[in-house]
């Protein structure tokens, strides 16, 4: 599998002098757009992406709803990518957050998405990664391809220390995953999170850098 192949971000990739002053103060963190594994590309979303991301969340919102925070699925249109597109950009600008969608090399099908989100740097240095993939997708080792080939990035060129990741107990396929990913099972947390709009108990993983 080949991993860790990136460049960096240049500044123009911000608007306004504000964010074009602190992406040139963190460009050792941005990726470019060429993360690559074997069958797939990994980058950060662009504006052109919000056909493929509407298409694809909307043709799988029976199956995302089960795991994840509740979304109106009348509200998944263009605007709503645009919105979050501008979040995302200035939660990387800032450090606090990195988003990742997930292309497959041979005819670039948007399959899913990776976010490392809360980052705490100071003695913390623990960021927290979330991950979905279209129906269509599951059952073929993309997420594992993608999250394998982003744990150096991670470790090396976004400086955690901690990744964690919290899962439902009957979300079996996401266990296993996280499990192949030598990702460590540290105990229940209580109603951590709103999963559909109800306060669900996760399990929480972690890996370390030093883990292997």
């Amino acid at each position: 599998m080949t991993i860790n192949k990136y460049n960096l971000i240049k500044k123009k990739a911000f608007k306004g002098n504000r964010l074009k002053k602190i992406a040139y103060k963190f460009k050792g963190i941005f990726p470019n757009n060429n993360i690559l594994s074997e069958r797939l590309i990994i980058r950060p979303p662009r504006r052109r992406d919000w056909k493929a991301w509407v298409k694809l969340r909307i043709s799988s919102y029976e199956f995302l709803i089960k795991w994840e925070p509740y979304w109106d699925l009348d509200k998944c249109n263009r605007s709503t990518y645009m919105r979050q597109l501008r979040l995302q950009r200035t939660r990387a600008a800032y450090d606090q957050a990195y988003s990742f969608l997930c292309f497959r090399k041979s005819d670039k099908s948007l399959l899913g998405g990776i976010n490392i989100s809360n980052i705490e740097r100071g003695v913390m240095q623990t960021g927290n990664i979330g991950y979905w993939l279209g129906k269509d997708f599951t059952s073929k080792g993309y997420m594992y391809e993608s999250i394998y080939t982003l744990l150096p990035y991670i470790f090396d060129q976004i400086k955690l220390n901690r990744v964690q990741a919290y899962t439902l107990e009957e979300n079996k396929s996401s266990r296993k995953l996280l499990e192949s990913l030598n990702f460590k099972k540290e105990g229940i947390l209580r109603n951590s999170m709103k999963i559909n709009n109800v306060w669900r108990d996760h399990i929480l993983y972690s890996r370390l850098k030093n883990d292997d």
